[in-house]
This record gives structure tokens, sequence and C-alpha cells, in this order.
């Protein structure tokens, strides 16, 4: 059943960025996709599977929907929200953008415990929540450290 769920977020975060006003050229949305998968995988494999501090469930349809999570629909929020983000660049507007994109990655986790797909150890769901603020405040990094060689590199030309 949870399957179904994040596999439709999943599609539906799809289907809004392939819709949303895009400020960023197809390269750099491709990038800051894939930086942001690599960490994205990264920050669950260590948390997951190599301290333990979370466990997945046993079966092969929780871990399945999981990585849907942080292959799919973390990234493309990431992209999503740096393109709301460069639309208008209001310091106000950055700070609650970011405030809510992070509590709408964390009601995945909440869905995800909800569900049995997984169980906290040792571990405060408040890390969660700081993890995809700044999930989402390395957007902004990375994608003006980007602007800022692709510049430069106009510049020497």
């Amino acid at each position: 059943m949870f399957f179904s769920v994040f596999f439709f977020f999943a599609w539906l975060f799809a289907a809004i960025f392939y819709y949303q006003q895009k400020v960023l050229s197809k390269t750099e949305n491709l990038i800051i996709f894939l930086i942001m998968l690599v960490v994205s995988i990264h920050w669950n494999w260590i948390i997951y599977e190599e301290l333990v501090l979370v466990k997945i469930s046993n079966t092969t349809q929780a871990y399945t929907t999981l990585l849907l999570f942080r292959t799919l629909i973390a990234p493309l929020a990431a992209n999503i929200y740096i393109n709301i983000i460069l639309i208008s660049t209001a310091r106000l507007k950055t700070i609650f953008v970011t405030l809510g994109g992070a509590i709408c990655l964390f009601a995945f986790i909440l869905l995800a415990l909800a569900g049995g797909l997984i169980t906290t150890e040792h571990w405060n769901l408040s890390l969660d929540y700081i993890y995809f603020v700044l999930f989402l405040c390395g957007t902004l990094v990375i994608h003006y450290f980007y602007q800022s060689i692709v510049q430069k590199e106009g510049k020497t030309l």
C-alpha cells in the first residue's frame, strides 16, 4: 500500500517539475539533480545501512519504497525548490520555502514510520528535519557555486 503512495508522489513530483516554470537550464537542473541524488543516497546509506540508526523493514516492498524516496522524490524536490526560489529571491520567501520544503520531505519520513517501513532505534526525528533543511540549503549552495564556475569560465574565454 505504501509503495503505491510513494510511487504516486514520485510521479506527482516529476509532473510538478515538468510543468513548473523553470529558471534554470536543462543542464543546471540535471547537475543539481545528480549532485543531490548522490547526497541523498550517501546520507541514507550511512544512516540506514552503516550506522543502523534507522532500521528498514525486511520486506522488499519497504526497501523499494525507500529507494523511491531517496532516488526520485528527494532530488526532484530539490530541483523544484531551486526553481521556486529563483523566480523571486526575497530572503523571507527563501526562508519560508526552505522550511516548508523540509516539512514536505519530513512528511514522507513520518509516512514511512506510520506504515512500518522504518523504525528508529538510536535516532531522533528532529535530526531528519534538520537534514532536510540543510539538504535544501545545500541545493542553493551548489547552484551558486555552479553559477560562479560558469561565470569564471565565461570571463576567461
